[in-house]
């Protein structure tokens, strides 16, 4: 079954993810799904050219924020935390076209205490897989979310995704 993951941070005070909220101008306004018979979340994008890095190529950063945030949606979609990145370990294969439509890829692979490991990629119909990575996120406590993003932004429902 497929179906819609919920953006739960879109009223967190001051979040304007350039990658994820739908009114950030300059975004990628990424909307993701889960696959829960394959236990993967996905999006698809279009680029549009002012991402690109070379002529006709998506730049390499936004393929990296592109992994970050799939990494991420199923990291919460998975466990239902907040994590924080630790380590992406990227492999870019081949050139990533511009205005085709982009399969971006993730899945938990592993979970042990504070640390989610999740595998990526970007794949388009054409070329197969172009980006991979692996992404490691770690499960931050209270007090550590507290110092970077104030204690006075976690309300109830955000209190609720902190493992402690």
């Amino acid at each position: 079954m497929i179906r819609e993951v919920e953006n739960s941070f879109l009223d967190f005070p001051g979040n304007n993810c350039f990658a994820c909220h739908p009114n950030n101008n300059h975004g990628l306004k990424l909307k993701f799904f889960a696959d829960d018979d394959k236990k993967e979340v996905f999006t698809k994008i279009e680029p549009e050219k002012h991402f690109n890095g070379f002529p006709g190529i998506l730049h390499g950063g936004v393929q990296c924020a592109l992994i970050d945030e799939v990494a991420y949606w199923a990291m919460f979609d998975s466990i239902k935390k907040i994590g924080l990145t630790a380590k992406i370990d990227l492999s870019y294969l081949k050139p990533v076209p511009m205005e085709t439509e982009l399969l971006v890829l993730g899945r938990v692979i592993k979970h042990e205490k504070r640390r989610v490991a999740v595998e990526t990629s970007i794949a388009d119909d054409n070329n197969g897989v172009l980006t991979r990575a692996e992404v490691l996120y770690f499960l931050p406590n209270r007090k550590a979310l507290f110092k970077v993003f104030g204690e006075e932004n976690f309300n109830e429902k955000f209190l609720s995704y902190i493992m402690d």
